[in-house]
């Protein structure tokens, strides 16, 4: 049930991205890509590589080093966007990002997560992720709702605007319960029975990661001549990832919930830390937030 949960939710993700694309944002974008191709580099290059090098430098038992590459190969989703959207950065960017990482995941994620396999992983179960099914499954699980939600806008514009801010706080609060139920449901009910001794072992890895990230978003964007919004977006697109994904891979296609465990406890904290790294950017955002919070009275 939990399995289909993740799912499900996954899904809902996808498609409420799907309904806030719009053909003209990305022909804006692609007239200088640079900034793109950028945030491809940072995201399936220097992620990856933070993610292999800090579980190696603090010596990470193998299952949650495992798992801390397996993160590391998703790409960004809802609450990245949701940040970039809220502080009014480049959401066109993120979410073009998130479209284009997730298409290239197909691949992308089978080559890193078995790589980090072959590396750290010496147990039991499976060591390696088949690479067709695994496409095939994001493909169908990823990519196809949010190719739904694309022709749902072209068809329904009026009913996609109405409904998108709506599933983005609905997915949110679904993305929050399935992460309650993996952290405090027992093993016998699909949980993960995170101790508090292993939080202590993942956190610190977790944390150098995530600033890390962030900060490789400020770093080369002002390298490069990006201005700040860039510079904001970029950082939480490599900084936050898809857990929902890294669920999906961990507890469903490798049946490991040792190696889930990272992708908790980086969801823990990852959506106040990229909200921060925003602020610091554009301090002046702070009445942005209260304006945005006024959606929620759509629940009550």
């Amino acid at each position: 049930m939990i399995d289909f949960l993740i799912a499900l939710i996954l899904g809902l993700i996808m498609f409420s991205i799907g309904l806030s694309l719009r053909a003209d944002n990305f022909r804006r974008l692609f007239t200088d890509p640079r900034v793109l191709f950028l945030g491809l580099v940072l995201q399936l290059v220097l992620l990856p590589f933070l993610a292999f090098f800090i579980s190696w430098i603090l010596k990470l038992p193998p299952a949650f080093a495992a798992g801390v590459v397996i993160l590391a190969a998703c790409p960004g989703g809802l609450t990245s966007n949701f940040i970039s959207f809220l502080l009014k950065a480049n959401t066109t960017l993120a979410v073009s990002l998130t479209i284009c990482n997730t298409t290239l995941s197909m691949l992308s994620i089978p080559l890193i997560v078995n790589l980090g396999l072959s590396v750290f992983w010496t147990g039991e179960g499976l060591s390696h992720l088949p690479v067709l099914p695994t496409s095939g499954r994001i493909f169908l699980i990823v990519l196809v709702p949010i190719m739904c939600g694309m022709f749902f806008r072209v068809k329904q514009q009026q009913r996609a605007n109405y409904l998108q801010p709506r599933l983005r706080w609905l997915s949110i609060i679904l993305l929050g319960l399935l992460f309650g139920l993996k952290l405090f449901a027992p093993a016998t009910a699909g949980g993960s029975n995170l101790l508090l001794a292993e939080i202590a072992v993942i956190l610190p890895a977790s944390l150098l990661v995530n600033f890390a990230a962030l900060f490789s978003g400020y770093v080369f964007g002002r390298l490069f001549g990006f201005g700040r919004n860039d510079q904001l977006t970029l950082g939480v697109e490599v900084g936050i990832q898809n857990t929902s994904l890294a669920f999906l891979i961990t507890s469903t296609l490798l049946a490991n919930e040792q190696m889930l465990k990272p992708a908790l406890v980086y969801a823990m904290f990852t959506f106040f830390s990229g909200l921060l790294y925003g602020l610091w950017l554009k301090p002046g955002m702070w009445g942005a937030l209260r304006k945005e919070w006024r959606l929620l009275k759509f629940f009550g």
